[in-house]
């Protein structure tokens, strides 16, 4: 039975009809009442404006017409469409009530109270509920109010709204509230208020369900959990967002559970702007619990929170959690307009899986914690994550050495703060994504200190001592194996004596990121290439004193493989950034004559060639691992002249293009792609000798010159790279013996020197963001002498086959050595 005095249950039909009756205005004389199950009213627009009562599993049937007042009870039923129904009642009246086991279907509808009452009740010790579809409600207090165990339903984007100054757009003691598709509970005060009366009733239990629908509170919060039964017990309630759900507070405020609360929120696919906020002893819940929620707002008093895989978190301010449980989801530091960092306080453990933690960071030179601006986390408790949550650093600022007192270490003093533990952890817990931080072409490490390496004065933690600290700090390298011991490498276990840090030698210098090396290393790795492409005229072409063509006007085509192993040694010091590599070429050529003349005097070639091959560059560096893998395409025109004698002349103009993309083991295989157009130029001259016994000495002379021209890029870590132009000049002199008895196998034996001049081209690298720039050099080919054997065999008149082993070695201490192979065919015509 429904009740209007102090929400206490009545028993007899009579009281209700009473009551209803001292409810209405002294001008509603009138009145329909409709009683007993299989009886019905209908109410159309034909119908008089009056009240309506329906009792006792009777059916009241509104039809495009109006209502004043009405009250449905005890099982009877209300279907409305396209109706309206006004009253003007206290705070205990609706335009429509629903008691004791009443249903109410209501369509495209109005219920209005423009007084302190309702626009719709549901009451009663009986469980009633109501399903409205594309209406509306407005009430004073409320829009609506849900008592009695009962279960709404706002659907079809229907709003439920309040009007007075503290008003709420739905009110509920207890039962479901379903807000569905597109719906609105919009309140002057709060979206949504659920307070627990349990006076004289059982506990029926609040669950509030948003689904692709929106709770607004226009001077408070969008939900607001508050009990008022007294220390007797908590309000217990359930909070489900789904589907694209918005919370509007208008003080900022999502959620709030006051005092004598407990509040379990789940989000799914929605993502919610607001803070979340637990008052005194209210217990505030939240759950992100797929990959679709997400939370932008602060965490104030909240006492758990748990975060699924791909859930996000955005920080906007300080925030304070009793416990966190992250499970492959995303916390993220959102910026301050004003420049301002935000930290979050764990007061017990850090537990889950593991996730991802975005920080924002002024590299400066850190040091005393009031030097450093950072967000950060505070963990009161312990760290039991059961694997490491990556950490991501924007950085800002302009840059600075944290290294303070230039030992070449990062101290428990030294550099930036990021997470701080009171209980235990472990090293490995928080790894640093991409495994640095880029500052300009510089590279900041994550370093953890365990128990015994803090330093106590760097301790923001509100309570408890500092026992882990995971500080952001330059990388210092040597080039051997110098490297202080760093706490993070092996782990270090709470059980274990600390780590002591040595001392560096001499030697070290800061660590730059480690796609650099690979950059430096291009001018040299390319112009080797192009070298290689351009090694000389029996490479290219074989024995031209062999085989002959068809007519003294002839042609011929030619095919060459070109593979080789290389090392290069850098003339420039570690502590000048200089990095030997290894260089692996394989190339293919295929040419032929444009004209080929045979005269009384000699022969005059002249014809194309084109290649295309790769070459891998792996850099020796000890700031990281890098390589690069070019792709080059080239093409050339030459021209041959073989005198009668035995002199030859030959000439080749050439270019090509190079595209390399650039990977590091910490960030993938495409960080930088470097690009570049090189112009080559060749004078070769030789003249056999016979010895006799069918011997022949060649010496020869060749003169080159390379040009690169790089295009200017900006790689992944935002650095600007210019690498200019890089040429070189090479002259080799060298000589053949050969021993052409046999024309099917004519062995011979080489032996070159060359001597290479350039420029010893350098690298600008800056940074926009940081204001930072710095010129690198990138090392010269230097000189070198080439030792080669191989054979030349003339299978037919028209046919040859050639081919070669080669290994070459600097002469002085820096330069290129290793192992060339060349085999090729040619065709005369």
């Amino acid at each position: 039975m429904h009740a209007f005095s102090c929400g206490l249950p009545v028993r007899k039909h009579l009281c209700a009809v009473i009551a209803i009756a001292c409810a209405l205005p002294a001008f509603s004389a009138r009145g329909g009442t409709v009683t007993g199950a299989g009886n019905s009213a209908i109410v159309n627009t034909n119908s008089p404006v009056e009240t309506w009562t329906a009792l006792d599993h009777a059916a009241l049937v509104v039809d495009g017409g109006q209502l004043l007042r009405t009250v449905v009870d005890t099982g009877a039923t209300l279907t409305m469409t396209n109706g309206t129904a006004s009253a003007t009642t206290n705070l205990f009246g609706a335009a429509v009530e629903l008691h004791d086991g009443a249903t109410a279907t209501i369509t495209g509808s109005r219920l209005v109270n423009d007084s302190t009452g309702r626009g719709l009740s549901l009451q009663g010790a009986a469980p009633s509920s109501a399903t409205l579809l594309g209406s509306t409600v407005t009430g004073g207090t409320d829009g609506i109010l849900l008592s009695g165990g009962g279960t709404l339903t706002l659907d079809q984007a229907t709003r439920s709204e309040g009007t007075l100054t503290t008003a709420s757009g739905v009110r509920i003691s207890n039962g479901t509230a379903n807000i569905l598709g597109g719906s609105t509970a919009y309140g002057q005060q709060n979206g949504i208020i659920i307070a627990d009366d349990t006076r004289g009733i059982s506990d029926l239990g609040r669950l509030v369900v948003v689904d692709a629908s929106a709770s607004v509170g226009v001077t408070g919060s969008a939900i607001r959990v508050q009990d008022i039964s007294g220390p007797t017990r908590p309000n217990v309630a359930s909070i489900e967002l789904r589907n694209g759900a918005k919370l509007v507070g208008g003080n900022g405020v999502a959620i709030e559970a006051l005092t004598q609360t407990e509040v379990t929120v789940g989000i799914e696919g929605s993502h919610i702007s607001g803070d979340m906020l637990a008052v005194d002893d209210g217990v505030l819940d939240i759950n992100l619990n797929d990959s679709g929620a997400a939370i932008t707002g602060r965490m104030i008093a909240v006492n758990a929170m748990t975060q699924a895989a791909g859930s996000t978190w955005n920080v906007t301010g300080d925030s304070d959690l009793r416990a966190y449980t992250l499970n492959g989801g995303t916390l993220a530091f959102q910026p301050g307009t004003d420049g301002s960092h935000r930290a979050t306080t764990v007061h017990g453990d850090l537990a889950g899986s593991g996730g991802t933690i975005a920080f924002n960071t002024v590299m400066n030179e850190g040091g005393a914690l009031a030097s450093q601006a950072t967000d950060r986390l505070l963990i009161e408790g312990n760290v039991t994550t059961t694997g490491p949550v990556a950490i991501v650093v924007t950085p800002s600022g302009v840059g600075a050495s944290s290294d303070r007192n230039t030992n070449g270490l990062v101290g428990a003093d030294e550099g930036i703060s990021l997470i701080q533990v009171a209980g235990t952890s472990r090293a490995d817990a928080f790894v640093l994504r991409g495994g640095y931080v880029a500052v300009g072409p510089y590279s900041y490490t994550l370093h953890a200190f365990g128990p015994g390496t803090t330093d106590q004065a760097q301790n923001a933690l509100a309570t408890g001592s500092l026992n882990w600290d995971y500080r952001l700090g330059a990388v210092y390298v040597c080039q051997t194996d110098c490297d202080p011991v760093d706490p993070t490498t092996p782990p270090v276990d709470p059980g274990e004596p600390p780590v002591d840090p040595i001392d560096p030698p001499p030697g070290g210098r800061v660590a730059v990121v480690p796609q650099l090396p690979s950059y430096l290393s291009a001018p040299a790795a390319l112009l080797t290439y192009g070298d290689m492409m351009n090694d000389g005229l029996h490479q290219r072409l074989g024995d031209l004193r062999t085989g002959t063509s068809h007519d003294p006007i002839g042609g011929e085509v030619f095919a060459r493989y070109l593979g080789g192993q290389l090392r290069y040694s850098s003339n420039l010091s570690f502590q000048r950034y200089g990095y030997d590599f290894d260089q692996q070429v394989n190339a293919l050529q295929v040419g032929g004559s444009l004209i080929a003349l045979d005269g009384d005097n000699g022969t005059l070639r002249a014809g194309w060639a084109a290649d295309h091959g790769t070459t891998r560059v792996t850099p020796k560096a000890a700031d990281g691992n890098s390589s690069a893998k070019y792709r080059a395409n080239g093409m050339s025109a030459w021209i041959t002249w073989q005198q009668g004698n035995g002199l030859w002349v030959d000439g080749v103009l050439g270019s090509t293009s190079y595209s390399g993309d650039v990977g590091t083991d910490l960030r993938g295989a495409d960080v930088g792609r470097v690009r570049a157009n090189g112009w080559t130029m060749s004078v070769e001259t030789g003249m056999p000798f016979a010895l006799g016994n069918d011997w022949t000495v060649e010496p020869r002379f060749q003169l080159k010159h390379q040009s690169l021209n790089f295009r200017d890029f900006t790689d992944g870590d935002g650095l600007d790279v210019r690498l200019g132009t890089a040429k070189q000049t090479s002259a080799t002199l060298g000589g053949r013996i050969m021993r052409t008895a046999n024309r099917v196998f004519m062995p011979y034996a080489n032996l070159d020197l060359t001597h290479t001049s350039n420029g010893d081209p350098n690298a600008d690298v800056s940074s926009a963001d940081w204001d930072l720039s710095q010129r690198f050099g990138s090392g010269r080919v230097g000189n070198a002498y080439k030792v080669a054997a191989g054979a030349v065999s003339q299978l037919s008149e028209h046919v040859q086959v050639y081919g070669e082993g080669t290994y070459q070695h600097f002469v002085g201490s820096y330069g290129m050595q290793g192992w060339a192979g060349n085999v090729g065919i040619r065709v005369t015509f």
